[in-house]
């Protein structure tokens, strides 16, 4: 079952949207509506023959949805040199009066209906963004670093497939912040299982196809964003933690210094803060971004606190409470209107897509095993084969010449597993640290025709399997903590999981994820019991061991 984009017929005839390259083409030609006010005043300055410029500039730069607009249209008549927009000022003179005269004839405005969650949601996406773009430049400035409005253009359309979203999937986006909010579930693993991948990549996909500048683009590339250890660790190096070596210190000066960590940054900055100023992750980014900036914790404070009421007074959405006013409030668990009203939801099915996913392959049943004499309640406690189980323990403490690749030792494992401990369904997931991929190279047990024999995802996504790659750990799942588990796995997965036990495992070659093993009952449909649990353990971590010694 590989988790790639698609577009699956429905029954019906329509088209399901799930995966980056659906999405960004249905995506990709719709239009984006600017404030009605905004509009009016372009073509106000437009039909003056005193209007220079510098005020046109002003105006689109004051409008982050005008600002898009005429971008875009710039980066249209760049891309025939090969060149891009550096900067707004580029973009409106790059065009020139007649062009944006006629783009303003292309352009729908919006006024906004005080009782519309989508419209709410998409004006506050925009300002969360013009919010990073502001945060990011003054950052540029204070550091003197080069090419502050290309960042700043960056940061602004960083965002810009959720503001797509918004507008043009808000059956969608309802989904999302349900399994956010109520279900606790991570935003970036909520917007995989409902989407098919994540809002950044959709941004990305938008940006690729509209022509946007090559720093927009290594922004919004998933492959740039740090892993939660490097997070970690810049957390730490903002603590003056003197645990961290000199050879990560060099990699996290390295990754400060790049030109779009700040664009990363803000953004980050701005996505948190719109869920609560009081949270763990916010006070975390802003110890980062104290130690990016070199300045104290309370001035770094001042500084966000101001620059979020500048963006929210450059870029005010009426009807909606902008981050910069949240920082007077009571924090409060649950956000006003993070989801679609009953009313609206009816109003709105009829008009956008309904979010549906590929149909999976059908899951066989499994056949009860009827026993002869006594109910089983659980896996018997004994080994296929001791002798085998033994010996492939012995070859991976002691070493075995025979083992020369890593291959050699992953296939002992599974012979251990299978014909040693007798475990029923196995599943070799191979890990790949360079395309942060994790996809099935081998099963045993388990029919060709299951998603797990062909399944593969994205190691960046928040989910248990990036956990599990994290450091080697062995997890135990249960009818008991099966809803705890489920939460950290795309649905695509969960979905498929047996009604009785099972477990998984990394194996590290050193520090690096090597493989992630998932063991079962099959069809007796039994749960397993601390046996079985204590020795696939031992079993992969006697592997680890072998890996670690090649």
């Amino acid at each position: 079952m590989e988790e790639q984009a698609q577009i699956q017929e429905a029954e019906e005839g329509s088209k399901i949207l799930y995966g980056v390259d659906a999405w960004v083409d249905y995506l990709k030609d719709k239009s984006f509506p600017v404030r009605a006010s905004s509009l009016k005043r372009l073509k106000i300055l437009l039909s003056k023959d005193s209007t220079m410029i510098s005020h046109l500039t002003a105006l689109v730069r004051s409008d982050p949805v005008l600002c898009l607009h005429v971008v875009r249209a710039a980066e249209k008549k760049h891309a025939k040199k090969g060149s891009h927009v550096t900067s707004i000022e580029h973009a409106v003179s790059s065009l020139g009066i007649d062009p944006l005269i006629q783009l303003s004839k292309t352009l729908q405005p919006v006024k906004l209906n005080p009782s519309s969650v989508q419209q709410k949601q998409y004006l506050r996406t925009v300002a969360n963004s013009h919010h990073a773009a502001i945060q990011a430049r003054t950052w540029q400035q204070m550091k003197r670093l080069p090419f502050t409005e290309e960042v700043y253009l960056a940061s602004l359309f960083y965002s810009i497939g959720l503001w797509a979203l918004w507008l043009n999937a808000p059956l969608h986006m309802h989904k999302v912040r349900i399994k956010i909010w109520e279900e606790n579930i991570d935003p970036t693993l909520a917007e995989h299982d409902i989407l098919g991948c994540t809002m950044q990549q959709i941004s990305m996909g938008l940006s690729e196809h509209w022509g946007f500048s090559e720093l927009t683009l290594q922004a919004q590339d998933p492959d740039t964003s740090p892993s939660k250890g490097l997070l970690n660790k810049l957390h730490q190096r903002a603590l003056s933690d003197p645990r961290l070596s000199a050879e990560e210190l060099r990699e996290l000066n390295h990754l400060t210094q790049e030109r779009h960590f700040p664009i990363k940054l803000a953004n980050w900055l701005s996505l948190i803060v719109s869920r609560g100023w009081r949270t763990t992750r916010n006070i975390k980014t802003t110890d980062i971004i104290s130690d990016y900036l070199g300045l104290d914790t309370d001035k770094t404070l001042a500084l966000l606190h101001t620059l979020c009421a500048e963006a929210s007074r450059e870029y005010h959405a009426p009807g909606t409470l902008a981050p910069a006013a949240e920082m007077l409030m009571i924090s409060s668990s649950y956000p006003n209107n993070y989801k679609l009203g009953k009313r609206e939801l009816e109003l709105l099915t009829p008009k956008y897509p309904i979010p549906e996913k590929p149909k999976p392959k059908k899951k066989k049943t499994p056949t009860k095993v009827k026993p002869k004499e006594q109910v089983l309640t659980h896996t018997p406690e004994t080994l296929l084969d001791e002798v085998i189980y033994k010996q492939i323990v012995e070859r991976f403490v002691k070493d075995y010449h025979l083992y020369t690749k890593p291959a050699h030792i992953l296939q002992g494992l599974m012979q251990g597993l299978v014909q040693g401990l007798g475990l029923q369904r196995i599943a070799l997931n191979l890990v790949n640290t360079k395309s942060h991929k994790m996809k099935t190279a081998q099963v045993v047990g388990i029919d060709k025709e299951h998603p797990f024999a062909s399944y593969q995802i994205d190691l960046q996504i928040p989910s248990i399997f990036k956990k599990l790659c994290d450091k080697p750990a062995c997890i135990w799942i249960t009818n008991e903590n099966k809803q705890q588990y489920t939460k950290l796995m795309p649905d695509a997965y969960s979905s498929q999981l047996p009604e009785s036990d099972c477990l998984m495992m990394s194996v590290f070659r050193g520090k690096v994820p090597v493989a992630i093993i998932y063991a079962d009952a099959g069809e007796t449909g039994l749960p397993f019991t601390a046996f079985h649990h204590q020795r696939f353990r031992y079993l992969c971590s006697a592997a680890t061991l072998a890996l670690k010694r090649m």
